[in-house]
């Protein structure tokens, strides 16, 4: 799970530099983030505004990024990454899907000694303002 979402991080990360205008940006507040076939949805406060190349992981340095093309405000991600156990090969969407509301689709193949692929689907929509008592993250 953990090299997952690393995984989605980078794709996300190679998607705020293909933006100009900070197009895609997480406005502050209380977003709620779904992953396809998992039942409860996870709530982030954001104290600021974040582009969403700003969310990229820690120990994503060895990802290269191979091609990103925006069209329609749909970016189309491909990407490369070298990770211990082997090469990791990332095919991802991300695209608006309303006002502060966010889709991401990636194909994620791991090459190794365990190859397998993957898809990710993960939704983040806004809720509004931080809740009182929500720590920003």
């Amino acid at each position: 799970m953990l090299r997952t979402a690393y995984l989605l991080a980078a794709v996300i990360g190679f998607a705020g530099s293909a933006f100009a205008g900070d197009t895609m940006m997480l406005r502050a507040g209380e977003w709620t983030v779904a992953r396809d076939g998992q039942g409860e949805a996870t709530k982030i406060c954001y104290g600021e505004d974040h582009k969403l190349g700003q969310l990229a992981g820690a120990g994503m340095d060895a990802c290269v990024q191979s091609r990103v093309a925006a069209q329609d405000k749909v970016l189309t991600i491909d990407a490369i990454c070298q990770m211990a156990n082997g090469r990791v090969i990332v095919h991802g969407t991300i695209r608006p899907t309303g006002a502060d509301a966010y889709r991401a689709d990636s194909r994620i193949t791991f090459e190794g000694a365990e190859s397998k692929a993957v898809s990710l689907g993960i939704t983040a929509r806004r809720l509004g303002p931080c809740q009182p008592g929500d720590a920003p993250g």
